[in-house]
Parts: C-alpha cells; sequence; structure tokens
C-alpha cells in the first residue's frame, strides 16, 4: 500500500495496481527519480564554491521530466545557464557541449606530476636546506672526503711498490702484489689471469717506477724506501685514515644539520599555507589528500631526501675518480668510458622516466587509503548497524592493493637496472685488466692492482649512483606535491594596517548596511547581485529563500570566508574589507548548522584562552537552558559524563538530560558525549560569552527537535540578545516570523525586504507563498500580526 504526503496532507493513496490502472504512479516515480537526481548533485556536507555549484546544476535539472539533461533548459533558465557555461569554463570544459559532465566533478581530481621533476623543486628544497653557500661548503667537504679515501688506497699501493728491488724480476714483483689484487680481484677473474701472467714472469724485468709516462704517480726509489719501517707506513696510514673520519663526521654533521632546518622550514611552511587557506580549498580537497602531505610526504623529507642527495653526489664523485685514475694509467681507456657512458646513459634514461612514474601513482594511491581509514573510525558504529562491513573490508583490500601495485613494480625496476648496470660493469672491469695486460712494460704491479681495484668497483659505483639519483627525483616528488599546497590560495591578511585600524570598542551598536554587494565563486558568475540593504541596531533579521538563493554565502561574507567582488559590507560605519580577518572574526559570532567541539572541559569549548571570568561563562550556560536550575532534583545515578561505556563516576555533567553541573564536565571531540541539540546549545552558550553585536545564525535550528528549537528561540528574543543585531538563515518558517524584517533572497538578489506582516499580505509575494507551502500557514499569519501589533503599540508610545 503506497501513501504519498504533500504539504502536511494525504495526496495519494492505494496499491501500486490501484495508481498503474489510474495512471499517476508513472508520474509519481518520475518525480521521486527527478528529486533523487538532484539528491546526487548536491554533497550534503559541501559548503562554498562546490556547494553552491552543485545547487546550481541540481537546480536547473526540469523535475517535470527526468529524460531531459542540462542542455535541456528553457529561455527562463537563461540566468543559471549562463553561470553553468562560466562553471564549464573554469573546470576546462567546453562551455558549448554537454554540460550534464559537471554533475559529479565536485571534488577535484588530485593532481599528479609527469616527467621530469622541474628545476623550482629542486630549489625549493635547495633554498629550505640552506641556500647556494650551504651547498657550495657541502659539496667541498664531501670531496675533500672523497679524496681522502683515494688517498688511503693510493698510500697502499705506495707501500706495497715500497717492497721491490730494481733487480726483482717480474715473477717476484708479481708475488709480492698478489696478495693485495687477489684480495679485491673475483676469484674467476684471477683465474684468467694468472696463465698469461705466469708466461711472462721469466722474460720481462720490471723497469724503474720513475717513468716519465706516470707523471705524478712515480714513487721514490727504493734505495731510499728500504729506510723506513713498517711503523712508518702504518702510522701514515692510520693518519690519514684518522684525518678522513672527522673530516667525515664534519660533513655529516653540516649536511644533516641543513636536513633538519629544511624539514621544519617546509613544515612550517606547509602548515602556515593549509592553515590560512581558503575555505575553497577545504571544500575541494579531501582529508586524506592533506593528511599525506604532513605524514607520509614529511616523513621522506625528514628520513630520505637529503640522504639519498648526499649519496648520489659521493658515488658521483666516486665514478668521476674509478674514470680519472683509469683514463690517467690506461689512457686508451677514454674510449671505452665514452661507449659505456653512453651505455649507462640509455639504461638510466628508462630506469628513471618508469621509475619517477611509478612513485608518483604510489604517492597518489595513499591519498584514498588514508581517507578510508578516516571515514571508517568516524562511521564505524553505522558500518555495523547496518552490517556493511565486509563491503567496507573488500573496498580497503582494493585501496591497498591500488597502493601495492605500483611498489611492486618498482621493485621490479630496480631488479631490471641492477642486472643492466651489473653487465656493463663487467665490460669497464674486462677492458680495464686487458690494457693493464698490454702496459706490463712500464706499469708496476702496485699500480696495476691499484686501478684494477678501482675498476672492479666502477660497476657498484654507477649502480648506487644511478639509483640514489633515481631516489632523490623520487623523493623530490614529496617536494613537488607539498609546493602543490604551498601555492594555495590564502585569505587576506589577519591584521589591518595602522590607518585601517577600527576603534578598540568598535562595534558600538552592531549596525550593518550593505552596499550593492556582488559575490562570486567563478569570476564573472556571481552569486550574490547587487544585494542592498541596512539592518538598525538590535535588529533581528530573518533571511530565507529556495536552495541556491545566497543564503549560506551571504553568512560567509559578513565572516570575509568569500571576499566581494564589488560592493562593501559596513558594520558600525566600518568597511570590513579593509580591517583585519582576526579584528573582523573576533567581533562576529557564527552558529553553524553543525558546530564544532573540542576535546576538553566546557570551559575550554566556550573561552579557549581564558579571556573572561568564570561568573560570566557560568552564566552563559544557564541563559542557553544548559545548567540545572537550583532545587532541581538529581538521582545519584545521574551525574556522570558519558563516554560511550558505562563510567559513572567522573562528575560534570547529567547523563540523561545532558545538563553541565561543571565548567570542568568533560566533552569529547565534535561533542560525541552530547546530542545535536545539546551542541547547539554550546554554540549558543559561545556567543552568549562573547557578546558580539553582530551574530550569524546559518540555519542553527535545522536538524533539532523542537523543544531545543524552542529554547534557542527564547534566548535570542530575551534580553541576552537584545543589543546584538542578529541575521537567522532560517529552515523553520516559524522561527523567524515574530522577527522584525524577514529578507527573501531569489537568484542572489533581495526580493523582498520587510516585516513578515508585511510580506504576507502581498498577494504573489515569494515570502507569502513559502508560508502556504509551509503546511503552518495560518499559525504563521497569526504570530505575525501578532507581532506587528506589539510593534505598532510600542512605536504609538514612544
Amino acid at each position: 500500500y503506497i501513501v504519498m504526503l504533500r504539504e502536511g496532507q494525504v495526496s495519494l493513496k492505494g496499491n501500486p495496481a490501484e495508481l498503474q490502472n489510474q495512471g499517476v504512479f508513472n508520474k509519481v516515480l518520475a518525480e521521486l527519480e527527478s528529486s533523487e537526481d538532484k539528491k546526487e548533485a548536491v554533497d550534503a556536507k559541501g559548503k562554498g564554491k562546490d556547494a553552491e555549484q552543485a545547487t546550481l546544476i541540481a537546480d536547473v535539472l526540469d523535475e517535470g521530466d527526468p529524460s531531459k539533461s542540462v542542455n535541456d533548459m528553457t529561455s527562463e533558465d537563461e540566468y543559471n545557464l549562463r553561470r553553468l557555461k562560466k562553471i564549464a569554463e573554469q573546470r576546462g570544459l567546453d562551455p558549448d557541449g554537454d554540460l550534464s559532465v559537471l554533475q559529479g566533478t565536485l571534488v577535484e581530481d588530485e593532481e599528479r606530476e609527469s616527467g621530469y621533476v622541474k628545476s623550482e623543486v629542486w630549489l625549493t628544497y635547495l633554498m629550505a636546506s640552506g641556500g647556494k653557500w650551504f651547498w657550495i661548503i657541502s659539496f667541498t667537504l664531501l670531496t675533500v672526503c672523497q679524496l681522502s679515501l683515494v688517498l688511503q688506497d693510493y698510500w697502499i699501493r705506495i707501500w706495497v711498490a715500497s717492497t721491490s728491488n730494481d733487480d726483482v724480476l717480474v715473477g717476484e714483483h708479481m708475488s709480492a702484489s698478489s696478495s693485495l689484487t687477489s684480495a679485491v680481484m673475483p676469484g674467476s677473474l684471477w683465474s684468467a689471469l694468472s696463465a698469461p701472467m705466469a708466461a711472462l714472469r721469466a722474460s720481462m724485468p720490471i723497469c724503474n717506477l720513475n717513468s716519465s709516462s706516470l707523471g705524478t704517480l712515480s714513487t721514490t726509489s727504493s734505495s731510499e724506501q728500504q729506510h723506513h719501517s713498517a711503523v712508518y707506513w702504518i702510522s701514515i696510514y692510520v693518519v690519514i685514515g684518522v684525518v678522513s673520519v672527522i673530516w667525515r663526521v664534519i660533513q655529516m654533521w653540516f649536511v644533516y644539520s641543513g636536513a633538519i632546518r629544511a624539514a621544519r622550514s617546509l613544515h612550517s611552511r606547509l602548515m602556515h599555507r593549509v592553515v590560512r587557506a581558503t575555505p575553497r580549498f577545504f571544500d575541494s580537497t579531501p582529508l586524506g589528500r592533506i593528511i599525506n602531505r604532513f605524514s607520509r610526504d614529511m616523513y621522506t623529507i625528514d628520513d630520505s631526501t637529503m640522504d639519498t642527495i648526499v649519496w648520489w653526489s659521493g658515488d658521483i664523485l666516486a665514478v668521476l675518480s674509478v674514470l680519472a685514475i683509469i683514463t690517467a694509467v690506461t689512457p686508451k681507456f677514454i674510449l671505452v668510458a665514452a661507449v659505456v657512458s653512453l651505455l649507462y646513459i640509455g639504461i638510466a634514461y628508462y630506469y628513471l622516466n618508469t621509475s619517477r612514474e611509478l612513485k608518483r601513482l604510489e604517492s597518489t594511491s595513499m591519498s584514498p587509503l588514508l581517507s578510508l581509514f578516516g571515514e571508517l573510525i568516524l562511521g564505524v558504529s553505522t558500518i555495523r548497524a547496518f552490517g556493511a562491513k565486509h563491503f567496507y573490508i573488500k573496498e580497503a583490500l582494493n585501496r591497498i592493493n591500488a597502493h601495492n601495485q605500483p611498489s611492486y613494480l618498482m621493485w621490479a625496476t630496480t631488479s631490471w637496472l641492477s642486472m643492466r648496470i651489473d653487465f656493463a660493469g663487467a665490460i669497464v672491469s674486462f677492458a680495464c685488466a686487458l690494457f693493464i695486460l698490454t702496459s706490463l712494460d712500464w706499469l708496476d704491479a702496485g699500480l696495476a692492482g691499484f686501478v684494477l681495484s678501482y675498476a672492479l668497483t666502477f660497476s657498484e659505483r654507477m649502480l648506487w649512483a644511478i639509483r640514489n639519483y633515481s631516489d632523490s627525483e623520487l623523493n623530490m616528488n614529496a617536494i613537488e606535491r607539498i609546493s602543490q599546497y604551498l601555492n594555495v590560495e590564502q585569505e587576506a591578511t589577519l591584521l589591518a594596517t595602522p590607518e585601517n585600524k577600527p576603534p578598540s570598542d568598535w562595534p558600538k551598536t552592531g549596525s550593518v548596511q550593505i552596499e550593492d554587494l556582488v559575490v562570486e565563486y567563478v569570476p564573472g558568475v556571481p552569486v550574490l547581485y547587487g544585494l542592498s540593504l541596512a539592518a538598525e541596531h538590535g535588529e533581528k533579521i530573518g533571511v530565507v529563500g529556495r536552495t541556491g538563493a545566497g543564503k549560506s554565502t551571504m553568512s560567509l561574507a559578513f565572516l570575509r570566508f568569500i571576499e566581494a567582488a564589488q560592493g562593501r559590507i559596513l558594520l558600525d560605519n566600518v568597511d570590513i574589507a579593509k580591517i583585519g580577518l582576526e579584528e573582523l572574526r573576533r567581533k562576529v559570532t557564527i552558529i553553524p548548522q553543525d558546530p564544532v567541539l573540542f576535546n576538553g572541559t566546557i570551559r575550554f569549548n566556550l573561552d579557549p584562552f581564558s579571556e573572561y571570568p568564570e561568573e560570566l561563562v557560568w552564566d552563559a550556560l544557564k541563559r542557553a537552558h544548559l545548567v540545572r536550575e537550583r532545587g532541581s532534583q538529581t538521582t545519584s545515578t545521574a551525574t556522570s559524563v558519558y563516554n560511550g561505556d558505562d563510567n559513572a563516576n567522573e562528575v560534570g555533567m547529567e547523563r540523561m538530560s545532558g545538563i553541565f553541573t561543571g565548567l570542568d564536565a568533560k566533552i569529547k571531540e565534535n561533542g560525541q558525549n552530547l546530542s545535536l541539540g545539546q551542541r547547539q546549545l554550546v554554540a549558543l552558550a559561545r556567543a552568549l560569552v562573547r557578546r558580539s553585536r553582530l551574530i550569524i545564525m546559518d540555519e542553527a535550528t535545522a536538524s533539532v527537535d523542537f523543544d531545543t528549537d524552542d529554547r534557542i528561540q527564547r534566548t535570542i528574543r530575551g534580553a541576552e540578545f537584545a543589543n546584538s543585531t542578529l541575521f537567522c538563515i532560517a529552515h523553520r518558517l516559524r522561527t523567524i516570523i515574530d522577527y522584525d524584517r524577514v529578507l527573501v533572497l531569489d537568484k542572489g538578489k533581495a526580493a523582498e525586504f520587510d516585516t513578515p506582516w508585511n510580506l504576507l499580505q502581498r498577494e504573489g509575494g515569494i515570502f507569502r507563498s513559502m508560508c502556504e507551502k509551509s503546511g503552518e500557514y495560518e499559525h504563521l499569519v497569526a504570530t505575525a500580526q501578532r507581532k506587528s501589533q506589539l510593534a505598532t503599540t510600542s512605536a504609538s508610545i514612544q
């Protein structure tokens, strides 16, 4: 059996078969489907630009024919069509194409760069770590450390060569250096070279080491070297090693001080930019993306970004050292070095292009996972109540797999790189050994072992040079993602210039003048268009209008969450656009539909900076009907704070009625231990504590029960707000029917603005039509008439 209610009356009833025969069933289904289309287009939690655009897109759908698209609008929708085209242009779409694609794109996709990391990203980190001179000193220290390592190895070569005599045969000299060479040479290569070297031992005497072809690589004569004992050689080697360690410690301390400086600087800048971002940023950015920047990306900057840069730089110096040493000893090797360098460049090109994009995919796939985790934590009770845990477990596993896929492929590309680098390194080692064998007529065993040992490390050094450079680019992806948030649009300055600073007692009366106000989310598409009105001291203004008319936009304009494109708002004859945001927002109070409460005491939530005496805070709780009056009876079991369990030992708030009995009563995050009505009353108490001259209520009673609504309205109409100017965006007409005046917004303009009684007298008026459709028309008329009579009587007495 189907019953359809409309405007408080039964408009349709019967079983499906009867309705089908009457021909009205399809019409009902069409209306419901059209309504559902609208619901999907509007994000219930969205505010600001996305909410306004969602509402606009939904409103242009033809309710009578759900088959019509956004493109099927008639001439009467030209205003909305122009706005839709502007939104399409803003999103990079064809304004003359199918505008229905605007639905479902309210949250922007996460940005992901492609190609090489831009130089600006590198520069961001380099400047954050200390600037030009920091990196000049760092690379100087790193170069000295690398030279000290080469000097250590070369000193071993001199030491080995000092044990030779001028009249020794090649075979004896080879034997003297075999222990050093075999220690650094793979067994297979040593076995391969032992046969040709044995053939040379009996026929080729060693030449004098002072050959002019070695230049600076020559050693002192053996006759001079025989005067030094082993202690001498060991002492020099130890001194070189100690100096090398000291230089390394200084270099690492200096470099990591820059790493800490960079992490602190980037985190501070990121925090400042996100906190000072416009509401538009938070409307279009899921929380998981923001958390990803502050968690994983910042961890990458803290943990490994500087490491990979330093390691890569060290590996590059090591590779250059190897090439310089081998080329100096065997100049023919430069031809092989050129060929191998081209081979390495080709390998690195493919590896870097692949690993860079895989890292970006891995980073962007983490944000949906973090978002889902946050949603699961907040909605775990709802998920259990609906038995939907298996669905969310499956969704979590899918997102984990999506995150792990690029991670697995990154490891696969690393194995691909390692195999090819080893192949190229084998070519280098083979060429070096071949050139050494062809140079034995002038090359001594110590120098040959020194060069060959470096050639064997060339492959590993080149592998880590490419991998660490790749890791540096991958870590720069974190800088790249953070840099995106370092450029988000910011709000205006917090403090005004001295010439625009308002008086300390501003505002005194709370009078408001709005002059030709134009507010835009998208340039050229106004949401409020030429709005003008004036509100006197202590006047109560109700604001009503259809969805998307600009009611919430007007409230945001009062607090400058959205800056006016044209016109101005004067509060006590002071243009709010010229003063600082901190000065403005401390003087204006807003009571939102979903108030935000913090984990702590009720005192902290009402007065977080301890600016007001306890008596005033307690009085605000009483006036907001949150304190039990004296003489009320309470039972011993109704004096605990509800915290989600059965613990009844915390004194502070009555469990059943939610009445506070002390300023130290505990409130959980977002007021989880309070009902929605109680949270609204706490927000009302905040306004009472601050005693602002201008109060904005943005549908504060739309989701509360009638009893809580009645409490709030009694407080508003009482002496507590007698000296405050109030703008109340109303969902229930009965809450504003006895206000001083009512503002009716339509398509961003003030369609009607007068007393409720005068508006009800207008035939065909928008406000009267809304009252007639509310189902409470007689009650609303009687209340408005009574308010008008009281106002007339009061005016005649004065």
